[in-house]
């Protein structure tokens, strides 16, 4: 079997040498700069443009693949009927046949509509309507373990797993948008891709570039924002550094996918750790000296890949247990009031934890005119740990027998679930769903106060 699968490997390498610079010039018009259809991904194309958070609500990064360059990577901005300003960034050459394009569009106004154009192989894309939100009362979506090519495992074909996962993952973002009315980005917990990329495999390379190619096929990532953690099946792609641009990026934390990064946005700052990376200095470093540059904002949320409180299998991993030993004593000393996760496939949701020790003061509440429970959590009481789950069924694992100490609620049925957070001016409010016709809550409402 191995001899077998071998072989296949080297064959498909030998397919890709002679005949990937042909597939990856040759492209219908059509669909040059739009690889999403209505009921199809088109997976041979790489060159979507994905947006990012920039440093503040008032920037926007914008990130791209090309065959050419000039040397400089270009986006068009403008108002309807206003002057078009042309924005210059970094134009870098991969050496496998495609350039990174990279660029941040800054002095952006919130509740305005804006038109994008971004240049490509000498052509400019049809103009995007990108409309910014409020700055300061605004929602975003998370979700966690896209894991673009999990499903292929259960397929015919590579092809037809990352397919399924990115129809899955075009699905998940639509409903999320239905139920949160405009968000102004998504978080992603990490594991955007299946596939680790190995230089020494061209077969890895190119079903990495599939699966990046399925993750961006969205159409809705045109005009939504989407600020990705590093999971353990990222931290070695070469791709994720060079397809997301991540604001404010460091070499705290570092792995091949890259570091910690922070954006804000109104009054929230958000901690993207690299937990791949156990150095616990580097990353005390990064938090302790960007919670300082932003003390006065006064909501703080971390971001990282590794489920350190919650129900899953991973919970006694050697790993884990050492980022739950040494992180959390570095969030508490810096105030942090929530946690997003991923790596477990399993919804859980935390009691709010302080010193490793749950604690249970909190609120149960009904809301007026309604039978919908909500949990009313004093963000001084202890830091509320969120997992989320596989956000389009690429994976799912199954709950241990010996339930975690630390979580309050935990869902593992195999549904999709995303999760719809708005920030307001008081409060933080939190809403998980599960992904099917009838789009329930999964747990009680959160509320987090401050």
């Amino acid at each position: 079997m191995k001899n077998k699968r071998k072989i296949i490997s080297i064959l498909l390498s030998i397919t890709i040498i002679i005949f990937f610079p042909i597939l990856s010039i040759s492209k219908d018009n059509k669909n040059y700069f739009f690889t999403y259809g209505e009921n199809e991904c088109y997976l041979d194309n790489f060159d979507q443009i994905c947006l990012t958070p920039g440093e503040n609500e008032t920037m926007l990064n914008f990130c791209w693949y090309s065959k050419f360059s000039d040397g400089v990577s270009k986006i068009k901005v403008y108002e309807k009927g206003g002057k078009k300003v042309i924005y210059k960034g970094k134009s870098t050459n991969l050496g496998n046949g495609f350039i990174s394009n990279k660029v941040t569009v800054n002095n952006l106004k919130e509740n305005t509509t804006y038109y994008y154009s971004y240049e490509c192989d000498g052509m400019w894309s049809k103009p995007v309507e990108y409309n910014t939100k409020d700055f300061q009362k605004y929602t975003f979506i998370f979700m966690a373990d896209p894991q673009i090519g999990a499903s292929s495992k259960k397929m015919k074909t590579y092809e037809d797993g990352i397919k399924r996962d990115a129809d899955n993952w075009n699905n998940v973002i639509k409903k999320s948008l239905d139920k949160s009315c405009n968000p102004s980005f998504i978080v992603c917990g990490g594991d955007e891709t299946n596939t680790k990329e190995d230089d020494r495999d061209l077969s890895s390379i190119h079903i990495s570039n599939l699966e990046y190619s399925g993750f961006l096929s969205p159409s809705y990532l045109r005009y939504i924002p989407v600020a990705n953690a590093i999971g353990n099946h990222d931290k070695d792609n070469k791709n994720f550094y060079n397809h997301f641009n991540m604001p404010n990026l460091t070499n705290l934390g570092e792995t091949i996918a890259g570091g910690d990064y922070y954006f804000t946005y109104g009054n929230a700052l958000y901690l993207f750790i690299n937990t791949n990376n156990l150095n616990m200095y580097e990353h005390k470093k990064f938090i302790d000296e960007v919670v300082e540059r932003n003390k006065d904002i006064k909501w703080r949320i971390a971001v990282f890949h590794h489920d350190i409180y919650g129900g899953g299998k991973h919970k006694d991993e050697k790993d884990v247990k050492y980022i739950r030993k040494n992180l959390p004593n570095i969030l508490e000393n810096n105030k942090i009031d929530l946690v997003l996760c991923g790596h477990d496939h399993i919804y859980s949701r935390s009691y709010p934890i302080k010193s490793d020790k749950e604690i249970m003061d909190f609120k149960v509440e009904k809301l007026q005119n309604s039978n919908e429970k909500v949990d009313i959590i004093k963000s001084s009481k202890g830091i509320t740990y969120i997992t989320g789950s596989s956000c389009t069924g690429s994976k799912f694992y199954k709950q241990p027998k010996d339930k975690s100490k630390y979580v309050k609620k935990i869902y593992h049925k195999k549904i999709a679930t995303y999760t719809v957070i708005e920030i307001g001016k008081n409060a933080i409010n939190i809403v998980t769903y599960e992904l099917n016709n009838n789009n329930k809550p999964v747990d009680n409402r959160i509320i987090i106060q401050k």
